[in-house]
């Protein structure tokens, strides 16, 4: 049996609401073509934002770690080898903090740089041996990373400067170190 007219106008009419409450959310989260818009996140989103860095090991005793910053301020540290800690720290900034340095991956359009900062598409002189740092935003259900391979010579510059943000934001020293003269042992290079 069909429900009186007054009944459908109603469901009607409270689906369209809830359409155009969701579409005004996703709008004020996502650009149409950068995906979330870290620049501009509500508190609540902001809560929900998580960057992460893996550093990972090379021919050498480059300094092999994971950091994460969650968008309340909490930091997790592991260490995985070449660092004054190993094992699992936790830390605390503040959000102020976290927002600042998700304007900066604004700044730096890191939603929309490719996944892979070396695919085989680049014509880039490569050196062996190096290690790789894979920073990665998540916000909601938005999650973009990269892979930035340290030997690809025409990976985006920007890269590196996200990825020492996120260091000095979380303060990893106080558990890898001083690990400015750490590196790869040797590198041969082509291309």
């Amino acid at each position: 049996m069909e429900p009186p007219m007054s009944i459908r106008k109603i469901r009607k009419g409270a689906l369209v609401a809830v359409l155009v409450l969701v579409g005004v959310g996703a709008a004020f989260i996502y650009s149409s073509t950068q995906g979330p818009a870290l620049d501009s996140l509500s508190d609540a989103h902001l809560k929900s934002a998580v960057i992460r860095l893996e550093r990972t090991l090379c021919d050498g005793n480059c300094p092999a770690y994971t950091v994460t910053i969650h968008g309340n301020g909490r930091v997790e540290y592991d260490g995985k080898r070449n660092v004054k800690v190993t094992g699992a720290q936790e830390g605390k900034i503040e959000p102020a903090a976290v927002r600042a340095l998700l304007s900066k991956f604004a700044d730096a359009k890191f939603m929309t740089l490719a996944e892979d900062s070396c695919d085989a598409k680049s014509k880039c002189r490569v050196c062996t041996d190096m290690q790789m740092a894979i920073p990665e935003v998540t916000v909601g259900s938005a999650t973009h990373r990269v892979k930035h391979y340290y030997g690809c010579l025409c990976a985006p510059k920007v890269l590196f400067e996200l990825e020492a943000a996120i260091d000095k934001a979380a303060n990893v020293e106080q558990w890898t170190g001083d690990v400015s003269k750490q590196g790869p042992d040797g590198s041969t290079c082509g291309g």
